[in-house]
């Protein structure tokens, strides 16, 4: 019997699962409950999964590390990594590298799509990454991990989603030192964990955070020794079939439930401050009667500060750049000296080159920041 072309060649894992980083809390903030993402020090299994027993069984109810596979060798199918943009109606609306982008745009306006767009196109056009105004509001650097739980019951694949910016270095790392001991990532046995990982701000402060590794409890000499051993020529795909044909499911095709931006509670509680702040507003004020031609006659309002243009910012990134700064150092000096994570004011620019101006004689804007942020904070 002659196969059916197209559909008996094609092979399909099913994703089984997701896997997060993180629990929903919830916290009051003025006449409203707010719920955000917050991270743990364990993997967290979905309690609505079917597989939820069976998970509990093999790793128990709070592991820091998972016994995985990798599937496939292409780093684009498990380990994809982009920036990416998500609506909650919509799901992802842009993808994008650094460079270029691929983005769901209204095309009546030109603009990102939104819940009130009636016809949307994808169009490709340049990346912005860090500089791009959604950046932080919907857009985060994003890994989708795709791995095999090979002591759970199903065939199929595990997803965890992380924003972070460690994480991702680590596992990239990782894979490469994997990839040269054995010639290739795809079913060597590894352990996925979560590890605490000492960072340092811009300020010089240290906190700690919860990244991921990819590991092994073997020695590099076991593994090599291994290399060459029927257990490990089990797990290799036979009969020279490529498992890089084998079609896995779409990574970033639905928002991420768990992914936790550091700034994620003060984003949500900035943001029922902000409602409950209009909604007594909007009580206070009294109805009043306009006619169509005074609605459109009314002047525009004029700040006397008004926003910094996108030239001034980057002038600002060019320098601390110049001066060895990480991205992730500029975005922490922006934050601790202006109190913002974007929209900045001129006043604001003129804050941070008075900061580069200072590092530059060789004194600390860092008291001066504190200052600041007691001023900003009221």
């Amino acid at each position: 019997m002659s196969p059916i072309k197209g559909i008996s060649e094609s092979r399909r894992l099913p994703r089984l699962g997701k896997i997060h980083l993180g629990v929903k809390k919830t916290k009051k903030v003025g006449d409203k409950e707010v719920e955000y993402p917050s991270a743990v020090d364990y993997f967290v299994f979905p309690k609505d999964n079917p597989l939820y027993e069976e998970l509990l069984k093999v790793f128990g109810e709070k592991p820091k590390e998972l016994r995985i596979l990798i599937p496939v060798e292409d780093e684009e199918r498990w380990a994809s990594q982009y920036y990416r943009c998500y609506s909650m109606t919509r799901g992802l609306i842009c993808r994008g590298d650094g460079n270029s982008a691929i983005r769901m745009v209204d095309t009546r306006t030109g603009a990102l799509a939104n819940h009130e767009s009636q016809s949307v196109v994808m169009k490709e056009m340049s990346c912005q990454g860090r500089e791009c105004p959604d950046y932080e509001k919907q857009c985060r650097e994003i890994m989708n991990l795709q791995f095999l739980l090979p002591e759970v019951p199903g065939l199929g694949i595990w997803q965890i989603d992380t924003s972070s910016i460690n994480s991702m270095r680590n596992i990239n790392s990782a894979a490469d030192l994997v990839k040269r001991i054995y010639g290739k990532i795809s079913m060597v046995p590894l352990l996925l964990t979560t590890e605490p990982q000492v960072v340092q701000d811009a300020a010089g402060k240290k906190r700690t955070v919860n990244v991921l590794n990819l590991r092994t409890n073997r020695t590099l000499l076991e593994m090599m020794e291994t290399i060459n051993k029927p257990a490990l020529q089990m797990l290799t795909t036979p009969d020279d079939t490529d498992i890089d044909d084998t079609e896995m499911p779409i990574p970033d095709s639905e928002t991420p439930e768990m992914i936790i931006p550091q700034v994620q509670e003060e984003k949500v509680t900035r943001e029922a401050d902000d409602e409950t702040e209009k909604g007594k507003d909007k009580s206070k004020r009294k109805p009043a009667a306009k006619s169509e031609s005074q609605e459109v006659a009314k002047p525009k309002e004029t700040t006397s500060d008004p926003q910094a243009t996108q030239d001034e910012k980057r002038e600002i990134v060019q320098a601390l750049r110049a001066k060895g700064k990480t991205d992730e150092n500029i975005r922490e000096i922006f934050y601790s000296i202006t109190g913002k994570k974007k929209a900045w004011l001129r006043s604001d620019i003129e804050k941070l080159n008075e900061y580069i101006q200072k590092e530059d004689s060789g004194t600390s804007a860092d008291s001066e920041a504190e200052d600041f942020l007691k001023d900003f904070e009221g």
